[in-house]
């Protein structure tokens, strides 16, 4: 078949298209002090993947300009509407989610010169005045091979069908990352009629599995559920789905219709160093940059000229392969950015139900 690549936008009517996501690594803690001259404070979300970016992006960039850079994580919403209401904002770049800088463009985050960025390079839908996206990933159903031999899952309905497919199943609390629209697809939604998420539907579907399914607090802990063999079916997303496969454990994509998103690159509001931070994100986000983050992380690149060469453990896992093993979709940004108080306050509360 030929792969089809689906995004969905929302219309808006302010300024820009739409907003952009997050997760990465480094060393430090959140509590970094400004930047210096010369220097950038950059904000991930730890370990190997945050160090891939320091080596991708990073290390050229200081051999090109000078600037060093402080890494510190991990990237937490939180803490920069705090430091940017305190007028003490001290981080430089962050990368976060895939909504965050279109929710608060021009609050907590600075709009962007995107002449300085051929923003054609990117997929439609996620760009934003105050953020371009850093890389992309997909929300995977991975099954453990040796829990279901030779009758594998293998479409996006089988993590509902307990019956046919029996097992316990893992996510994570994370529901912007394309859960909800994964479980929708599950349950018979045609990916081109996902929004609005019809979130009765959403909510009824993941009732069916609540009793064989951990909901981890973090992708971290999400993949060490898998890891241990605590799971036997999981929406993962890609980079630690191969991070689980590098690790011996015998789990196995489901292709398909696959739910796809993004992670961003943006400046605080106020940042100490915004101008060379934007420079930064103008060179983080070219193609030999991206193709080399991409190669060394999992993750797929948001620059679509960027042309990573995949080991073949990646490839297994790379759901943006172009030899047609699946169809993606993008999660919409712009409609995450203006209900996702809504969701996950509904979310919580049945999660305590």
């Amino acid at each position: 078949m030929t792969k089809k690549s689906r995004i969905i936008i929302t219309a808006v009517t302010t300024a820009g298209l739409l907003a952009l996501g997050g997760c990465a690594a480094g060393s430090g803690d959140a509590d970094s002090t400004a930047a210096s001259a010369g220097s950038l404070v950059y904000v991930s979300y730890g370990g190997a993947f945050q160090d891939a970016q320091a080596a991708s992006w990073q290390v050229p960039f200081t051999a090109e300009t000078g600037t060093e850079f402080e890494n510190t994580s991990p990237s937490d919403m939180a803490q920069i509407k705090a430091m940017v209401e305190a007028n003490q904002t001290s981080w430089d770049v962050v990368d976060t989610n895939a909504y965050f800088p279109n929710q608060f463009c021009d609050k907590y985050f600075e709009k962007l010169d995107l002449s300085a960025i051929d923003t054609s390079q990117f997929t439609e839908g996620s760009v934003s005045d105050c953020a371009v996206p850093a890389e992309r990933f997909a929300l995977l159903l991975v099954y453990n091979a040796e829990t279901y031999g030779d009758n594998p899952p293998t479409e996006l309905a089988d993590f509902l069908d307990t019956e046919n497919f029996p097992g316990k199943r893992a996510s994570t609390r994370e529901v912007s990352t394309g859960l909800l629209e994964s479980v929708l697809v599950a349950d018979g939604v045609a990916p081109d009629d996902l929004y609005p998420l019809d979130l009765d539907r959403a909510f009824a579907a993941l009732d069916t599995i609540r009793d064989v399914t951990t909901f981890a607090e973090n992708n971290g802990a999400l993949q060490q559920l898998v890891t241990d063999g605590q799971a036997d079916m999981a929406l993962i997303v890609s980079a630690r789905a191969l991070t689980v496969a590098r690790d011996g454990v015998p789990i196995e994509p489901v292709w398909g219709e696959t739910i796809t998103t993004f992670n961003s690159l943006a400046v605080p509001k106020g940042a100490p160093n915004a101008a060379e931070a934007q420079k930064f994100i103008a060179f983080a986000t070219q193609p030999e940059q991206s193709a080399a983050f991409a190669e060394a992380s999992g993750t797929s690149p948001a620059n679509l000229d960027a042309k990573p060469t995949y080991d073949d453990l990646a490839e297994k896992f790379n759901a943006f392969a172009d030899d047609g093993r699946t169809e993606t979709t993008q999660l919409d940004a712009v409609w995450w950015s203006e209900n996702i108080n809504e969701v996950q306050n509904r979310f919580t509360t049945w999660l305590a139900g």
